[in-house]
């Protein structure tokens, strides 16, 4: 068998047996994005390594299946039980051709084109009109609206191993294969290796390419089209100037992790995988003292150097973070009950020393008295924390949530300054997550969605933290806030019906049928998740807040998003006894 014939049927056979699994997990979680997500990319790459080898019935077949996994992923079409069922036919068709593709068949068996017709016929409901009998032509691929000029483009420096032609693999293809993501805007073809007849051998490859690449897709996506030829070849992608504005300021957004440059570097997508795998290669493959990763990348091409330089800043101020925190006193409860009530203790003798007749001046004595007030000040201060340490875990929960339902979020903490007692921060810390991952659960919508009704991809979370002190007393204020679809009122109207806490006849207002979300079990969810659809949620958060002595509203609008505000009173009216007895009955889950 050719070796580039091997290596495309062993590369799709992996593509394949993912493809699979990935529609498996699909049926079981339909609104799992991760796994669409890797059903599409597996799809596209089978597709794209057609191209490159030039099977044209592969390439056709996997192209209309994309396209109706195209409409699944954009929510035109739902995962049930039927197209899963369809799709998994196509997969096992694809591993067909390309097994035949193994053996080099010229043709397909007459029982394998009345298959693949079959399929087609399955799949047609699912596209709606669209045209199967031609690929997307070149150059109509999305690109971004409005690039007129080379700063708007991502750069590719492009050299293939020289043996590339004989193993079959045309470098041509490749570049053509770029249109798929959006227009190329430029393509400059260096023969600067070219050498002179005598020595020039057609079978070897000596071109190097520069390409101007006008494209909406990530950095990921642009070295996918080259994964089939990866390690046969050098590949240097050079962002626009304004991807690279947005990894300055998604590197000054990230959590207080302790994380490696090239860890934060792929966190923002400044950098992939491969290029990381590259870069620790060369840096353990040097003898002596080891050059700084961060020097590598630069050098190798992979990162500009603006965007490192922000990385080990933003490292330093972690580190200075984690060094103040470090530096915190760090004492036991029941040390600080002690001391406080030592000094208590303390001031009431000395009240009775005033009292009576003793050799102590009254400036003295009130000296004495104020110093011990600001000593026990200074101790009760020992119990509080700041609002603001609590930003690394929402932060934490925002990420993590976001990534494991395939959104894209970011978080604004504001009133990080204010003071609360430490088992306060402890209940109203694990409230604030329970609303931060029911906000991105419920509230936000995918990316596309988003985009669809022009907000921005990413949605935005807000924790607001405030002192009220008016009329109506002192309160702490803690808002919790998205820009997502907002409540479904109709939905919790049935649930409600259908769990008999509401009457059928009964249309109330939606301020109205916002209570219902706290009621024990009440859940919107018909499947239930990781997340959500248990029916224990709001009602916890609510438990919680009554027992901290507050209140918790809410509000909605309709396609601008949700506000859940919790008010607690700026003085624990139970008591820290009563308070430190709730905080051990009442999880927040």
């Amino acid at each position: 068998m050719d070796e580039a014939i091997a290596l495309f049927v062993a590369d799709c056979s992996v593509r394949l047996d993912e493809l699979e699994s990935q529609l498996l997990a699909l049926e079981r979680e339909p609104q799992g994005r991760s796994a669409l997500d890797a059903v599409f990319r597996a799809a596209h790459t089978i597709k794209g390594n057609a191209t490159v080898m030039q099977h044209g019935e592969v390439e056709w077949f996997a192209h209309v299946a994309e396209s109706v996994l195209a409409r699944l992923r954009d929510g035109a079409l739902q995962a049930d039980a039927g197209l899963i069922t369809v799709l998994l036919a196509c997969c096992d068709h694809l591993r067909f051709l390309i097994g035949l593709a193994g053996m080099e068949a010229e043709d397909s068996p007459a029982f394998a084109d009345a298959d693949r017709a079959r399929l087609i016929g399955l799949l047609v409901p699912y596209l709606e009109g669209e045209e199967l009998h031609a690929l997307p032509a070149p150059g109509l691929a999305p690109a971004r609206a409005g690039a007129a000029c080379a700063e708007e483009c991502w750069r590719l420096q492009l050299r293939f191993a020289p043996e590339v032609l004989r193993e079959g693999m045309d470098p041509v293809y490749f570049l053509r294969h770029l249109t798929s993501l959006g227009r190329i805007f430029s393509l400059h073809t260096c023969i600067d290796d070219l050498p002179e007849p005598p020595v020039y051998n057609p079978e070897l490859c000596y071109l190097q390419f520069v390409v101007l690449l006008d494209t909406m897709a990530d950095k990921q996506a642009i070295e996918d089209v080259f994964s089939f030829v990866r390690d046969r070849c050098d590949l240097q992608l050079t962002p626009p100037a304004t991807r690279v504005k947005g990894y300055l300021g998604r590197i000054q957004a990230l959590p207080d992790d302790d994380l490696h440059a090239g860890e934060m570097l792929m966190r923002v997508g400044a950098l992939t995988p491969a290029e990381l795998d590259s870069g620790l290669r060369t840096q353990r493959s040097e003898s002596g003292e080891r050059k700084p990763l961060g020097s590598i990348l630069v050098d190798e091409g992979f990162v500009p150097p603006e965007v490192v330089t922000a990385v080990l800043q933003r490292q330093d101020e972690i580190k200075r973070e984690q060094v103040r925190v470090s530096q915190q006193l760090r004492v036991s409860t029941e040390q600080l009950d002690g001391l406080i009530a030592s000094m208590g203790v303390l001031q009431r003798t000395i009240e009775g020393l005033c009292r009576r007749d003793a050799p102590v001046s009254g400036g003295e004595l009130a000296s004495l008295q104020n110093e011990m007030t600001k000593a026990r000040k200074c101790a009760d201060s020992l119990r509080c924390s700041r609002f603001g340490e609590l930003s690394r875990r929402l932060h934490r929960v925002v990420r993590d949530t976001a990534q494991e339902l395939g959104k894209h979020a970011d978080l604004r903490l504001s009133g990080g300054e204010i003071l609360l007692d430490r088992t306060v921060v402890d209940l109203l810390g694990d409230a604030l997550m329970h609303l931060l991952r029911n906000a991105i659960d419920h509230g936000l919508e995918l990316p596309d969605q988003r985009q669809r009704v022009g907000k921005p991809a990413h949605g935005t979370l807000s924790v607001e933290a405030r002192e009220d002190f008016g009329e109506t007393g002192d309160w702490l204020v803690f808002a919790v806030s998205d820009d997502g679809a907002g409540i479904d009122c109709e939905r919790v109207r049935a649930v409600a019906v259908a769990q008999g806490l509401l009457s059928d006849t009964l249309r109330p207002e939606a301020h109205a049928l916002y209570p219902l979300l706290f009621e024990p079990g009440f859940s919107t969810v018909g499947t239930p998740t990781h997340f959500s659809g248990r029916g224990v949620g709001l009602d916890v958060v609510r438990d919680a807040v009554q027992a901290l002595g507050g209140t918790l509203a809410v509000s909605s609008a309709p396609g601008l998003g949700c506000r859940f505000e919790i008010r607690l009173p700026a003085v624990f009216p139970g008591g820290r006894a009563q308070l430190q007895a709730s905080a051990g009955t009442q999880p927040v889950v």
